[in-house]
């Protein structure tokens, strides 16, 4: 039996003997196959598969009749293919096409024997090919045909031979071709091989005539632009007007008041336009861009609003707090009065989500007296989208700063770039990159846009960014904002907020009467501590709009009368409490500490329960924890290792069991140094068998010599202690100094302990009892609770 040999499936590629030519090859099969092909140095087999929608072709999906190759050169692509420069040794059976075992496929190829037929009618259809084939090659029907095809016309190589030659030339189609390939009778294969050429000559004379209509019809368009162009110097000359599109933008460009090196880049884009036909592409390409040169606000600007006191009684009818925000404002108007041509800061707001950071940009440009647009960065990945893409493009468009410009009718408008902290970048670039010219005020005034292609002064825009967290902004553009932290809202500010400003908006969008709900404070007060648990006042405003929506349904129904709101009915529109205190709860054994943390929207507290199992020793934190929290849960564990024996705990724990370090709502990732302390305590909590105070909740970083260091985020942890119902925070000493941002009524209500080691802490949470040294044995451990030492801390 004749060995097989590794075999190649082709799509649409029928190849002939005789020629050389590049085939690509991407299927992990064909690949394989031709690795095969390589490593035994045999011949390759390349056959068509006329079904080329198969995936997986098998015995009876490729064509019957095939050709052997040798690869002369292959070529690795990045998509994984591989090109191959193969040379067609000669026509072959394709026979027991199967799967080889060593990958790929194979075949064993059979011998093609060709018969001669009639010698007189082989002499007439050649001599028909060989008349037809230059005439057909030289009329442009077929691509340049190769210098082997010419040497085979010359030298007469037989009829087989250009046929061979011929075929690839003539842009046949795949079944076609594979007819072809696969005739036996040479006689009807040159009599197919005429009908193909004859086919081609007609394409070709068509082809021409096509041509020559066209120019045709180019002659009679340049004819009719030269005769308009007289007839315009004919109605100049009689002092007619032209009352034409390119009048019209000769006036607009010096009514806009363009830069003179803008304006003559605007002349010249003009000129050109007077001399492309209307029906032409490029003619709509250069008047879309004239438009945008005319309609930019180049010199049009509003006059700001310099009365700090006007601007100020805006801006505290509009927003409750937020002091330090209106402070900065009113200090940049008092900058625009003494100097006018100052230029505008980069303000950033940073704060978490629902406090007002978007409406506060609104605000703004009202105090001012400015136009305001808004740009939505969250999610853009294209740079294009802030310099706008290039003319060359299809559907080519300026910038978003651009349009907001020309939307705002001024240079100097107010601009909100919002979620200045969710830009991403693919393939298309950075954004953020691209903002840092818009950004800088020290280039800004010549700011470039890539369709524009003019420079443009940006200097006058006040530009007011917005983010939930700095970190994710680059380094780069973060250094030319000036951040401006907005915190969260206390209780009293939320009340406030909801009788000034929510009750009044949500009465009016729901079309309640005035007077008809009496929503007292009380119950103001209880849907913010029952309802809602937040930095801002986002929920706040949706559980308001609910018992709003069932009010009007209610008047609808044929319910008019005015009444007051009360617990129960509030119980009934808005479902039990979704936020009850569980302190008492959560702390009422030892192993249990309350941690403070703080996330993109806000603070909130974290209860951090450890647990010890008899087994093998060692130390298991659960919890969705990220890499610095599981860092600080060893430097705690290490910590009460080392001084067990002064908290009474017997060095034998450790080896005789393991711990359990769990932090709830696994589901929510939590990373950060901060937790420190609270796991050190949580530990000699449970070691001791002393709970920890339930009304105390602390935070800080530990070292392993128990060091406690400052964290961040300090007014949003206390905010989140007074929400849960904490009386007592304990935090670093050196976190002293950001209480000043902390409300005076929040400092007054709450009872603050600051710390420079854990021993501190652990006095706090645990008494000072904790560094009696004395073993507490399993079961004496185990059976205290509450209950026996109601509430005090065990001798």
């Amino acid at each position: 039996m004749a060995r097989p040999f590794p075999t190649v499936v082709l799509r649409n590629v029928v190849l002939f003997p005789g020629t050389i030519t590049n085939i690509t090859v991407g299927r992990g099969p064909s690949v394989a196959a031709l690795d095969a092909h390589l490593d035994r140095k045999v011949e390759l087999v390349c056959v068509l598969q006329p079904d080329a929608g198969l995936e997986n072709p098998g015995p009876n999906d490729v064509a019957p009749v095939g050709v052997l190759v040798r690869v002369l050169r292959t070529l690795n692509l990045a998509d994984g293919s591989v090109r191959a420069l193969v040379e067609v040794l000669d026509r072959c059976l394709v026979t027991a096409f199967e799967d080889a075992e060593e990958g790929g496929t194979r075949c064993v190829p059979g011998r093609f024997i060709t018969k001669p037929g009639d010698p007189k009618q082989a002499q007439a259809a050649e001599k028909r090919v060989r008349e037809l084939a230059p005439e057909v090659l030289s009329a442009g029907a077929t691509e340049k045909p190769p210098e082997a095809l010419a040497r085979a016309l010359e030298l007469n190589l037989g009829p087989e031979r250009i046929c061979d030659h011929l075929a690839p030339q003539l842009g046949l189609a795949a079944a076609e071709a594979q007819e072809l390939l696969g005739e036996v009778d040479l006689v009807k294969r040159l009599e197919r091989m005429v009908w193909f050429l004859e086919r081609a000559r007609e394409y070709g004379l068509l082809k021409t005539r096509i041509a020559a209509e066209v120019q045709r019809a180019m002659d009679e368009n340049q004819r009719e632009y030269h005769l308009r162009e007289q007839l315009k110097a004919i109605q100049k000359e009689l002092g007619e007007t032209v009352n034409d599109e390119v009048s019209e933008y000769e006036k607009k460009i010096l009514e806009c008041g363009m830069p003179e090196e803008v304006a003559k880049e605007a002349r010249r884009e003009l000129d050109r336009l007077k001399k492309i036909h209307v029906d032409a592409s490029e003619y709509m390409v250069a008047r879309t861009w004239l438009d945008w040169m005319v309609t930019v606000p180049w010199t049009a600007q509003t006059e700001d609003n310099t009365s700090l006191h006007e601007a100020k009684a805006v801006l505290d009818a509009e927003h409750y707090g937020l002091d330090k925000v209106k402070e900065r404002l009113l200090e940049f108007l008092a900058v625009r009065q003494l100097k006018k041509d100052a230029k505008s800061p980069i303000l950033c707001l940073v704060g978490p989500p629902g406090v007002g950071k978007t409406s506060l940009g609104k605000s703004v440009a009202k105090a001012l007296g400015r136009k305001v647009e808004r740009i939505a960065l969250g999610g853009m990945k294209d740079e294009a989208e802030i310099r706008g893409h290039r003319r060359t493009y299809v559907g080519a468009m300026p910038g978003r700063v651009i349009q907001a410009l020309r939307r705002a009718g001024t240079k100097n408008p107010v601009i909100i770039l919002d979620e200045l902290d969710k830009i991403g970048n693919d393939f298309r670039g950075d954004p953020a990159s691209a903002l840092l010219e818009v950004l800088d005020p020290e280039q800004n005034s010549t700011f470039r846009d890539h369709y524009l292609d003019a420079p443009f002064d940006l200097s006058n825009v006040l530009f007011i960014g917005t983010a939930n967290t700095e970190d994710p902004i680059p380094a780069a553009l973060h250094d030319r904002l000036e951040i401006i932290r907005l915190h969260g809202y206390i209780e009293e500010e939320k009340v406030a907020i909801g009788e000034q400003h929510l009750h009044t908006r949500l009465r009016e969008n729901h079309g309640i009467p005035e007077g008809h709900i009496d929503f007292t404070r009380a119950m103001l007060e209880l849907v913010i501590r029952s309802y809602t648990r937040e930095a801002g006042v986002r929920s706040l405003e949706r559980e308001l709009a609910a018992i709003y929506r069932k009010t009007a349904r209610r008047i609808v129904e044929g319910d008019s009368a005015p009444f007051t709101l009360d617990e129960a009915q509030v119980t009934r529109w808005l479902g039990p409490p979704k936020h009850h205190a569980e302190l008492a709860e959560r702390t009422d054994r030892p192993g249990i500490a309350i941690g403070l943390a703080w996330t993109e929207a806000g603070g909130d507290i974290l209860f951090i329960e450890a647990s010890k199992m008899a087994g093998p020793r060692g130390l298991k934190v659960t919890g969705s924890l990220g890499n610095v929290m599981k860092e600080s849960t060893d430097a705690a564990l290490s910590y009460v290792r080392e001084h067990c024996e002064r908290f009474g705990i017997d060095p034998k724990v450790f080896a005789d069991n393991e711990l359990h370090l769990h932090m709830p709502a696994g589901a929510i990732p939590k990373d950060g140094p901060s937790a420190g302390v609270t796991m050190t305590t949580a530990l000699v909590s449970l070691l001791t068998g002393r709970p920890v105070k339930s009304n105390l909740a602390m935070t800080g970083e530990v070292t392993l010599r128990g060091k406690v260091l400052p964290v961040g985020g300090i007014k949003e942890k206390v905010l989140a202690a007074r929400r849960a119902g904490i009386t007592d925070v304990v935090m670093p000493k050196l976190c002293e100094r950001d209480l000043h941002d902390i409300p005076q009524v929040l400092r007054d209500e709450l009872r603050y302990h600051f710390v420079e080691n854990v021993d501190e802490v652990l006095a706090l949470a645990l008494g000072p009892e904790v560094f009696t040294p004395r073993v507490v044995a399993p079961v004496e451990a185990a059976a205290a609770s509450p209950a026996a030492t109601n509430g005090a801390v065990p001798a």
